[in-house]
């Protein structure tokens, strides 16, 4: 599979070209772009929380709860005033932190590496999770919810693309064993879990935020391209 510096330069990279045509088209302002940015990346470093026995992974995780509660702060300060914004700002950011933190150590040991955590459907779960918190946690507009959402789940479908690449041997053009282990949508051995887990997405996209705005933006983008 691909390294994690390879998954955050790529994450970095894809997430910085998708934010930027949005931006580009005038769907937000530059704030939401940087946070895109965020996002994104975050989304790409997401499907290795399952990963806990190398440095990098660590690291990784380190920084998942960094960027996590550095975003949520971001969004809160951009939203709300008060007389006293720094010092929430400033409690926000350390209980996020702290929360993140323990989350991703506590579902990296209850995990295994290319598990169900490292599938498509899973991902669409976290990427619907934003959704909801963005919407209804931090209240934010549907139209920015789903577009962090999807910044998301884009990040994570290029980390399990990387990985699906790195399981190609190009020189003896054969596959490796970890082939079709990173960007899977089912397992056979598995079929019960993951009928819960498209039923769990089912029912997220029934509950889902408005979603009309977020649909005409995405057409106007692809009619722009075209």
């Amino acid at each position: 599979m691909a390294n994690f510096n390879t998954h955050l330069t790529a994450g970095v990279i894809i997430s910085s070209a998708v934010a930027g045509l949005g931006f580009y088209f005038q769907l937000y302002g530059l704030t939401t772009a940087v946070l895109c940015v965020m996002v994104g990346t975050l989304g790409s470093l997401l499907p290795d929380i399952d990963l806990d026995s190398s440095k990098p992974a660590k690291q990784g995780f380190f920084t998942l709860s960094l960027i996590s509660s550095t975003l949520i702060t971001i969004i809160y300060a951009n939203r709300y005033q008060s007389g006293q914004l720094l010092l929430h700002s400033l409690l926000i950011w350390a209980i996020g932190f702290v929360i993140m933190r323990g989350a991703t150590e506590l579902f990296s040991r209850l995990t295994v590496h290319r598990g169900m955590v490292h599938s498509v459907p899973y991902m669409a779960v976290f990427a619907l999770g934003v959704v909801y918190g963005a919407f209804y946690g931090l209240k934010l507009t549907a139209f920015v919810s789903w577009i962090f959402g999807m910044m998301l789940f884009i990040g994570a479908m290029v980390h399990l693309a990387l990985d699906e690449i790195y399981s190609v041997n190009v020189y003896g053009l054969r596959l490796k064993k970890s082939a079709g282990t990173a960007m899977k949508f089912i397992e056979k051995d598995k079929l019960i879990w993951y009928a819960g887990l498209y039923s769990l997405i089912a029912v997220l996209c029934y509950k889902a935020p408005p979603y009309g705005d977020f649909v005409r933006a995405i057409t106007k983008i692809a009619r722009g391209m075209v």
